[in-house]
């Protein structure tokens, strides 16, 4: 078997060597079973001369290409014009990441056993910044196995590092390479139409891709977030490309594309992301981004916004902009309001008295700084004094989705005093009856 493995390089001197060294350290013998395409993507710094020192030491194995830079799509591309004729598996690799010591071993081993599969990946780890497995790994938890998209529709999969290809499939198919166009997402776009073509992948479970979240965030992902093509092009030139994709070959919008797009899209409302767009794009830019966001949102069944791992905020405001269009509409009502309740944090008996803490849940309404919460027992209203609980504002696009500020309360009360009634009152002096209470058989929210 002959792994070939593409990285491409980019002003990558502080990590490539530990990237071939991972492909050197193999537990199948490198010098007879792996060779390294390295494409220097127009690097500037000391880049040229660690790649040229490893195919001093390994010639045979080692191909170094320079080029001008054009971007990891493009680069990955020039890797796939070098590999060997002989090549069984074509993988990649970033410069900045690793793969663990038995990966090649363990894809070798699953493509043996599953002749039909064409694609196989391996599970995501992040590490250096953070150290945490990526959010996606829940597909690797049943073992080794064949994906079906047309059947699990949550499978979803982005990112080509840790992804190993049949090598047939690009050595009589020169036609089949990465999008040069676009500046990001051109691997997975290049990834989910080939699923859509070939409808499965496989999961290895055992082996490990190792991938780098920078201390210094000096990466592509992380300033893709400051170019203006991020925003109405990304949707335009790649999510409505892969649903173009999905609707030529199966006259519909697969769920397995709705809910990738979904999953996706959802990382434009993040606290670290809604912001820069008010940076990067004029204001007649931001509406435009606004409404193309909006229509794609439109074109997807509501369930698969349900469906995803994200805070209820996201997905009511998402399902917001679903029901109701840019701009974004308040939307609440009484009856809303008196479906929500205040949730009991610390609950104490002591001294003939309960002292409690909490705050209003706020899925539909957000108290204001007159408003007031009050409990009711026998007919008789005590309000509660409050307290203010920080960090716990989110605003998205300049709507606020969540604000505990005037939310928080605390509070002691008489032995006898265990059952009651929860309310609202809000500045304009309308009550709204929330969740009933009994001290001695709550559950901690």
């Amino acid at each position: 078997m002959l792994f070939s493995m593409i990285i491409p390089v980019y002003n990558a001197e502080k990590y490539v060597h530990e990237a071939i060294e991972s492909l050197i350290n193999q537990t199948v013998n490198f010098k007879e079973n792996v060779e390294i395409v390295l494409v220097d993507d127009g690097s500037t710094d000391q880049s040229k001369i660690i790649c040229q020192n490893y195919v001093s030491q390994y010639p045979s194995n080692i191909t170094y290409v320079y080029r001008d830079n054009a971007g990891p799509g493009s680069a990955r591309n020039t890797g796939l014009n070098h590999v060997s004729v002989h090549s069984d598996y074509i993988g990649f690799l970033d410069a900045d990441d690793l793969l663990s010591e038995n990966s090649l071993e363990k894809v070798a081993s699953f493509f043996s056993q599953h002749e039909d599969v064409q694609l196989a990946v391996i599970p995501l780890y992040h590490f250096e910044r953070i150290d945490t497995p990526h959010r996606l790994n829940y597909r690797f938890e049943r073992g080794d196995r064949v994906i079906h998209i047309l059947e699990e529709y949550t499978g979803i999969h982005f990112h080509i590092g840790g992804c190993f290809f049949k090598a047939e499939h690009f050595l009589n198919n020169p036609h089949m390479r990465f999008q040069t166009d676009i500046k990001f997402w051109e691997d997975a776009l290049f990834i989910n139409t080939f699923l859509l073509e070939h409808k499965q992948y496989g999961v290895v479970s055992e082996a490990k891709y190792h991938y780098r979240r920078r201390v210094d965030e000096d990466s592509l992902v992380s300033n893709a977030w400051y170019q203006k093509s991020r925003y109405t092009e990304m949707i335009r030139r790649c999510y409505l490309k892969l649903i173009n994709e999905s609707k030529s070959r199966y006259n519909e919008i697969l769920p397995y594309v709705q809910f990738l797009i979904t999953y996706h899209s959802r990382l434009y409302l993040f606290p670290k992301n809604n912001p820069i767009i008010y940076e990067v794009l004029t204001q007649e830019e931001q509406e435009e981004f606004f409404e193309e966001f909006v229509r794609l949102i439109q074109l997807f069944d509501q369930k698969y916004i349900i469906e995803q791992d994200m805070p209820f905020y996201y997905k009511t405001y998402l399902l917001n902009l679903s029901d109701n269009g840019w701009p974004y509409k308040e939307d609440f009502s009484p009856k809303k309001i008196e479906k929500q309740k205040v949730v009991i944090t610390d609950c104490n008996y002591r001294g003939l008295k309960w002292l409690i803490k909490g705050h209003f849940k706020n899925k539909a309404y957000f108290m204001k700084e007159n408003d007031r919460l009050f409990i009711k027992a026998k007919d008789k209203l005590t309000y509660l004094p409050k307290t203010e609980i920080p960090g716990k504002l989110r605003i998205i696009w300049g709507t606020i989705v969540r604000n505990y500020e005037h939310a928080g309360f605390e509070t002691t009360l008489p032995f006898y005093r265990s059952k009651f009634q929860f309310g609202l009152e809000t500045e304009s002096g309308n009550r709204y009856m929330l969740n009933e209470v009994n001290l001695k058989k709550v559950k901690l929210g």
